[in-house]
């Protein structure tokens, strides 16, 4: 009975609950008997001591072995189910796959890669995502980044993203897909959106850093001059501080200081003398939009840890 209820995913202390019900009817005609019987209880109390001891241990070891079996096919379709969409093999095996594991293959699915801050911290422990109510969720690898894929509301998946970051990993998300073939895109965006995280920005997502997430992902073969004025952007925080700030302020000088608290004389000259030092112009679209890219590459290569997202398989583009 243990094993069997191990299987249909219910809980061990809930098996040993119900099974003792009959124990405690028992006990409570018993105990309210009259006459003879009232003499035959303190026996009947050990014995059924005894027996509930006996009885729980069993319950324990037969529940506990069949969930172990469990969770090691689970874990087994899992990986594989990963590795065909991570190799794009998206056919009936991928489909069978998915649905054995829960998920309503022409709903959404998001994916997530994550791996820990520093490269010398990959003991990190996980954090337990059973606090989350109703998302289905499986996990894998793909080379040394963990990997999961998620079935469920934004709230969610904005949960188990506070919950990675606050155990110290950083965290690529992918955008919302629909059915198998977006499961495997999804997956692939989190893990080029990885690939632009940083110690100090460890979660992107790639509906918002697409750009940035795609640059990245081939950072390898970038030319220098690229590589030079997002060391330029490293060495002179304030300017690149103001030059990301104009391109939220909708490249309005006035709307720049006003939001970061500067004059606007204050602007002028970081926007000049950032093209001064880089050779481009902020203050054409051209410009900001590769200021913009170079100094969100700045953490990410100055960091060795945001190297690791350079390898990704070409597949992948």
């Amino acid at each position: 009975m243990a094993r069997r209820r191990a299987r249909q995913g219910i809980a061990l202390d809930v098996v040993i609950r119900a099974y003792h019900v009959g124990d405690r009817e028992l006990w409570r005609n018993l105990s309210g008997a009259p006459g003879e019987a009232q003499a035959l209880l303190p026996e009947l109390a050990s014995l059924m001591l005894e027996s509930l001891q006996a009885v729980t241990s069993t319950l324990a070891l037969a529940h506990g072995s069949e969930t172990r079996a469990r969770d090691r096919v689970q874990m087994a379709v899992s990986q594989r189910l990963i590795d065909l969409l991570n190799a794009r093999t998206l056919d009936a095996e991928a489909h069978r796959l998915a649905a054995y594991l829960g998920f309503d293959v022409d709903q959404t699915f998001v994916g997530l890669a994550y791996t820990t801050v520093r490269p010398d911290s990959q003991n990190t422990a996980e954090p337990d995502l059973h606090f989350l109510n109703g998302p289905i969720i499986v996990h894998g690898g793909v080379g040394s980044v963990r990997v999961l894929l998620a079935q469920t509301d934004d709230q969610s998946i904005g949960q188990i993203v506070d919950a990675l970051t606050t155990a110290a990993f950083r965290v690529g998300v992918g955008s919302n897909h629909n059915g198998v073939l977006g499961a495997s895109r999804s997956l692939r965006q989190a893990q080029l959106a990885l690939s632009a995280t940083s110690h100090h920005s460890p979660v992107s997502r790639f509906r918002e850093d697409w750009v940035t997430n795609c640059v990245m992902s081939r950072a390898d073969l970038l030319d220098q001059e690229i590589l030079r004025i997002a060391e330029i952007a490293g060495a002179h925080p304030s300017l690149r501080d103001t030059v990301v700030a104009f391109a939220e302020s909708d490249m309005s000088i006035t709307g720049c200081a006003r939001t970061n608290h500067l004059h606007a004389n204050t602007v002028v000259y970081r926007l000049s003398r950032w093209h001064d030092l880089t050779g481009l112009d902020p203050r054409t679209f051209p410009g900001l939009m590769q200021s913009v890219v170079a100094c969100a590459l700045t953490d990410v290569l100055s960091n060795s840890s945001g190297v690791e997202g350079n390898t990704i398989d070409s597949r992948w583009l």
